[in-house]
This record gives structure tokens, C-alpha cells and sequence, in this order.
């Protein structure tokens, strides 16, 4: 292969997954102007940091292609991470079920609402967002809940399987999952439908109630896996571990290039947008910049990222 032709399949490449591009680029110019940033202990860091916000993100992911969203996750994170930590005092099986047993409710309750209903799935989540919220701080009283180190619990954060930490596949097996819903499952077609066209869909006879219903208890079950795996590495629950996820989820969502008005997006998107995410605000760490800063970066991403959607939309129609 000639110079030419490579460097043409490199820009096709580019022109396909503009987001990857951008994050090897990003990775490179941290790599070279920032020597902390190549290293073991950083990139270990980075793949610990992302691997909540993954987490949730695949989940959240999946409401966001079937045309809504969920402004709950991160109250929910919240929730299950003291429930978790509380729990794990006295039985660590306990810690782990019992917060998948709650995501069903908290699902159901926003699917519910949403589709009976027909409210805007932002209206209902921003209220459950305070709901959920306050159960958290009304659980613990407001107070941390500090865990017990050296069970098989906290080994949920420590522990490595290949020298690869359990976390990170925890993060790896639920991206697999969620993917496979979506390309492999009638379901995953239905809520592509669903988030391009809810009437036409119904006229087709899909069931768009139970399918919206589905996608907002995966949601919630990733919040539920989110909110363990946080409880784990921290041998603790607080009751606003979770604020602000919610927002760290639909940034790294929507700079992946899923579409906030539904239909689009993938999970393999997804992962590029929260690596992306993360690799920004790491080197923004790195660079010393103050934290207030970190979150008008996010803002403005968040921002470019719909705009272009929007401008997207407007000269393609898709």
C-alpha cells in the first residue's frame, strides 16, 4: 500500500469517527506536552475513572436512542451507593442484589410515569431526580456510610483478573450487553424505531409503552451497577456521590455522537465520547486548571455537540 493510499484511509477513518480521531489526537498532545500523562499510574487512573461514568453511560445510552432521556441516574447512583454501603456491613451478597432489586422501582417508576402518562421524559426525571435524591439523604440521615475493607465486596475495586481490574471489566461485560441489545435483538431494533418515530412505530404494531419501559429499567440497572462498583472503591456510600453523573453521562453520550432527539448512536459511540471526556478533563488535571474551569469545558462540549447534531439534522434529515 503506497504513502497516498494510506494516508486516504486515514482520512476517511477520520472523517467516519471524527470523535476517535479527536481523542488520539488529544491523547497524543497530552502525551507530549504533559510527561505524567503516559504513565502507568495515570492511565490507571483514567481507566478507574472512567469506569462508573461507562457504566451508566451504556445504560443511559440505550433511553437516549429510544427518544428520551434520564435525568435520574445520577440521584440514583446516589441512592444505591448507600444502600450498597449499608448493606455490605452485614452481608455482602445483600450489597450487591438488593440495589438491582431497587432499580426495577425506580425504573418502572419513571418508564411508568413516562409512558402512561405521555410526559416528557425530562419533566418526570428531573422531578424523580429530587425524589431519588432526597431518599438518599433520608436513608443516611445526611451522614457517610463507611464500609468494611478486605471482604470480596471491596475486591468489586481492588481486585484483578489478568491484571486487568474487576471494575473495568464490569465495565467492559455491561458495554458488551448493551450492545448486543441493540444491534442483535428485536428489542434493540423496536427502540431505534421507537426513537425515530413513535407513531409510525405504533401504527407498526411495536410496542412502544413496554419498549420505552425496558430502556429505562436498563438504565436504572446500570445506574444500580454504577452505584456498586463506586461503593466498592470508595469502602463507603455517601448520599450525593451521584450529583452531577447524570450531566458527565449525557456529555459523554452526545460528544460520542448519539443523537439526543433519538434513533442514533451506538454503544461503541458512547465509550469514544466518555474516553474523550475523560481524557480532557484528566489533562485539564494535569495542567493544574481549577475545577470550575473543568465544568465550563463540559458545558461547552455538551453545547458543540448538540449544535452540530442539530446542524446535522437540519442539512441531512437524519
Amino acid at each position: 500500500m503506497t504513502q497516498t493510499a494510506i494516508w486516504t484511509r486515514i482520512g476517511d477513518s477520520a472523517r467516519k469517527r471524527p470523535q476517535l480521531a479527536i481523542l488520539i489526537f488529544l491523547a497524543l498532545i497530552m502525551a507530549i506536552t504533559t510527561p505524567s500523562f503516559a504513565t502507568s499510574a495515570n492511565i490507571r487512573n483514567l481507566f478507574t475513572q472512567v469506569s462508573v461514568i461507562g457504566i451508566l453511560s451504556c445504560g443511559l445510552t440505550l433511553v437516549v436512542i429510544g427518544g428520551a432521556l434520564d435525568l435520574s441516574v445520577g440521584s440514583a447512583v446516589s441512592l444505591f451507593t448507600v444502600i450498597s454501603a449499608t448493606l455490605q456491613l452485614k452481608s455482602d451478597v445483600a450489597a450487591v442484589l438488593v440495589p438491582f432489586a431497587a432499580a426495577i422501582v425506580v425504573g418502572l417508576f419513571n418508564g411508568m410515569l413516562i409512558t402512561s402518562f405521555n410526559v416528557n421524559s425530562i419533566v418526570v426525571t428531573l422531578g424523580s431526580l429530587s425524589v431519588i435524591g432526597g431518599l438518599a439523604l433520608l436513608y443516611t440521615n445526611g451522614a457517610i456510610i463507611i464500609g468494611t475493607p478486605g471482604t470480596w465486596y471491596s475486591h468489586i475495586a481492588d481486585g484483578r483478573l489478568l491484571t486487568i481490574p474487576y471494575h473495568v471489566i464490569i465495565f467492559v461485560i455491561i458495554a458488551i450487553v448493551c450492545e448486543f441489545l441493540l444491534i442483535s435483538t428485536s428489542f434493540g431494533r423496536a427502540l431505534r424505531y421507537v426513537g425515530t418515530n413513535p407513531q409510525a412505530a405504533r401504527v407498526a404494531g411495536m410496542r412502544v409503552k413496554r419498549v420505552r419501559i425496558i430502556a429505562f429499567l436498563i438504565s436504572a440497572a446500570s445506574a444500580a451497577a454504577a452505584g456498586i462498583v463506586l461503593s466498592a472503591r470508595m469502602n463507603s456510600g455517601s448520599p450525593v456521590a451521584g450529583v452531577g453523573f447524570e450531566f458527565d453521562a449525557i456529555t459523554a453520550i452526545v460528544i460520542g455522537g448519539t443523537s439526543l432527539s433519538g434513533g442514533k448512536g451506538n454503544i461503541r459511540s458512547t465509550i469514544i465520547g466518555v474516553f474523550l471526556l475523560a481524557v480532557i478533563v484528566n489533562g485539564l488535571r494535569l495542567y493544574n486548571v481549577p475545577f470550575a474551569f473543568q465544568n465550563i469545558v463540559k458545558g461547552f462540549l455538551i453545547i458543540l455537540a448538540i449544535t452540530l447534531d442539530v446542524r446535522a439534522k437540519e442539512k441531512y434529515g437524519t
